[in-house]
């Protein structure tokens, strides 16, 4: 492996490494705690956490096919990784009944109480959310549900899809939240709330069920706590301190409404007005039947391209892509969300912030004055419906109560986003609109500064390269009336960002932070038929002067099927799902998982690890969300 001695000379800091497995969210488990305890093999002790996820061997067994009929969801996705020892726990809901979109109620209060633990009063060397949601109706797909989200003072924990069924069903969710313990120190009040389109007024079909735990790992001599944010913020302008050293944003962009559910499928104003039979009633799009039953018109307008933008004071200050995550509710005209059971696309449940470094601000952040922080995002077509959430990470200089400085370059100011769109569309003699349209956004952008602080002066660059690219193949005919109507749909998408950030401390370099994140998708449409093929990419490449160069490596990719015949009834109803994560620290994690009919039919564990055993270092993040590599700065 490379950076063998440097692993090697760190064995101190890796410590014990979680064993991990493929996990099934079984419904017998549903209100299990999780329990903590240690296996021997050999000569190596290794570390794992149980929890209410419970763990299937890496060939298909009867216990997961019938975990899968259930209604019960499985992933490849990893669990986050513990230190040895057993947590304080902190329940913030226990089944809370939600039959409604909007936030839930507490005793005629909107917002629930949180404390952290009075047995383990911090620091901790981990925190982490688990989260549980189930519904027991038969027709979940009429609820509408968009995503469900949870909040402790303005600070977003959590937001994420549902998993709709034609059953009962459950799905479990965890966060690393090691990074936001500053704002988890005090007591809070909590909102957990759903937002959703349900089809007959604002009441979904059966009552959602939502339970949160709160997981704290005490600091040890071996596992000990990592250096953390100093303050997490929400946007709602709060002060700041005036010794800021380093700003981070955490950024989840999500649709929500309208044709935003599917802007990677939207033509641009002028195709549709060009072409209107691209709003063909068998198109893609989130109408339903109105009440006189008229076929709605589908397909959406407002273009393929969409990124957030953030601002410091109205002034650009980062970039964050936009993931592309796939509702399955494709059209009224049949039942689409059976391609995901039992096992979603990624992010589909647990949507992973993206991390902007705002640090180059620094010194204009600590100048005292009021400052707001905003998410705006670029592409929005005519019926917005992208929700956006953050919290901003600050760490302090702890040895001097102002830091000065300036921002010294931003290529982003004035500069906004310019996507290019050609079109090849036509109209031949039979009414027949084809052809293809191409959505390209390609930019780069540095920006710099200082600031003055208690060791010296230090100098932050961060650099990027966005790129968007976005494929349309629209085929549609839409005579007069409702019989002969036809559409297909091919899309090519990918959005992608590179690049660097570099710290300097008198001239020598302190910190530099590599990263590649890319999310490519394939969809393949027509009425009765889809083929989706998507991936999330992430590899990142940090270096700091005590630990060397740590690197990480993660592709998760899915494969989903469906077609039905005339009668509704599945022709082709499969998924392959692959999950693959390593680090320079030791960490081996390889997941694989094929479905048939809605049900888990082979599995694999480990491949390529040593020993044929997924291992994870207890500080890495194998979902791909933000890891300040505050294990290495303490």
């Amino acid at each position: 492996m490379k950076n063998a001695s440097r692993i090697a000379s760190s064995a101190v800091v890796v410590g014990l490494l979680a064993t991990i497995v493929i996990s099934v969210h079984a419904a017998q488990s549903r209100h299990a705690q999780g329990t903590a305890g240690r296996a021997v093999s050999g000569d190596r002790v290794w570390a794992f956490a149980s929890s209410d996820r419970a763990a299937i061997a890496p060939a298909a067994s009867p216990a997961s096919a019938s975990a899968a009929n259930a209604g019960d969801v499985v992933t490849v996705v990893p669990d986050v990784p513990r230190p040895p020892g057993t947590p304080c726990e902190v329940q913030l809901l226990q089944d809370v009944e939600m039959d409604s979109i909007g936030i839930a109620w507490f005793d005629g209060e909107g917002v629930f109480p949180y404390a952290p633990p009075a047995a383990c009063p911090g620091p901790w060397a981990k925190v982490v959310l688990k989260m549980s949601l189930r519904s027991d109706s038969t027709n979940s797909y009429l609820d509408g549900f968009m995503y469900a989200s949870l909040w402790l003072d303005g600070i977003p924990l959590y937001s994420g899809g549902a998993q709709d069924h034609r059953g009962p069903t459950q799905w479990n969710i965890e966060r690393d939240l090691t990074d936001y313990t500053a704002h988890l120190m005090a007591p809070r009040d909590g909102t957990l709330r759903i937002d959703g389109t349900p089809r007959y007024g604002p009441n979904f079909s059966s009552p959602y069920y939502v339970s949160a735990t709160m997981q704290f790992y005490p600091a040890t001599a071996t596992h000990p706590a990592p250096r953390v944010p100093d303050e997490v913020h929400d946007l709602s302008n709060p002060p700041l301190p005036r010794n800021i050293e380093r700003a981070y944003l955490d950024v989840m962009t999500h649709p929500n409404l309208g044709n935003d559910l599917f802007w990677f499928t939207c033509v641009p104003d002028s195709a549709m007005a060009a072409f209107p039979e691209l709003a063909n009633r068998l198109a893609i799009g989130p109408n339903r039947f109105g009440l006189e039953g008229d076929p709605p018109p589908q397909g959406c307008k407002g273009g393929a391209f969409r990124e957030a933008q953030i601002t410091i004071d109205g002034q650009p200050a980062g970039v964050a892509p936009v993931f592309p995550r796939v509702y399955p509710y494709f059209n009224v005209y049949w039942h689409t969300t059976r391609m995901t059971e039992p096992a979603p696309p990624p992010q589909a449940l647990n949507l992973v912030p993206y991390r902007v470094d705002l640090t180059p601000f620094a010194a204009l952040l600590s100048d005292g004055a009021p400052h707001r922080i905003g998410i705006q995002i670029a592409g929005l077509g005519e019926l917005y419906g992208l929700s956006s959430l953050g919290a901003l990470l600050i760490y302090r200089d702890p040895d001097t109560a102002q830091v000065t400085g300036q921002v010294t370059r931003n290529t982003l100011a004035g500069r906004p986003p310019a996507p290019t769109v050609t079109s090849t569309l036509s109209r031949n003699a039979a009414g027949e609109v084809s052809g293809e349209v191409r959505t390209t956004s390609v930019r780069s952008y540095a920006i710099e500064g200082y600031i003055d602080t208690s060791r010296g002066r230090i100098r932050s660059t961060v650099e990027r390269n966005v790129r968007l690219e976005n494929v349309l193949l629209p085929y549609s005919l839409d005579p007069p009336g409702v019989e002969g109507d036809a559409y297909r749909l091919g899309v090519d998408h990918e959005t992608s960002v590179t690049g660097v950030s570099r710290r300097y401390l008198g001239g020598q370099l302190v910190a530099e932070d590599r990263e590649v994140t890319r999310y490519p998708l394939m969809l393949d449409y027509a009425l009765g038929s889809v083929d989706l093929q998507q991936r999330f990419v992430q590899q990142t490449e940090r270096w700091r002067p005590n630990t060397g160069r740590h690197l990480t490596r993660l592709n998760h990719e899915v494969g989903l099927t469906l077609a039905i015949d005339q009668d509704g009834q599945p022709t082709r109803w499969s998924g392959q799902h692959d999950y693959s994560f390593r680090d320079s620290q030791g960490s081996c994690y390889r997941a694989g998982l094929s479905t048939q009919g809605g049900t888990v039919i082979g599995t694999v564990a480990g491949v390529n690890c040593t020993g044929g055993a997924n291992r994870l270092f207890w500080a890495s993040h194998p979902d791909g969300s933000p890891d300040s590599l505050g294990w290495a700065e303490r």
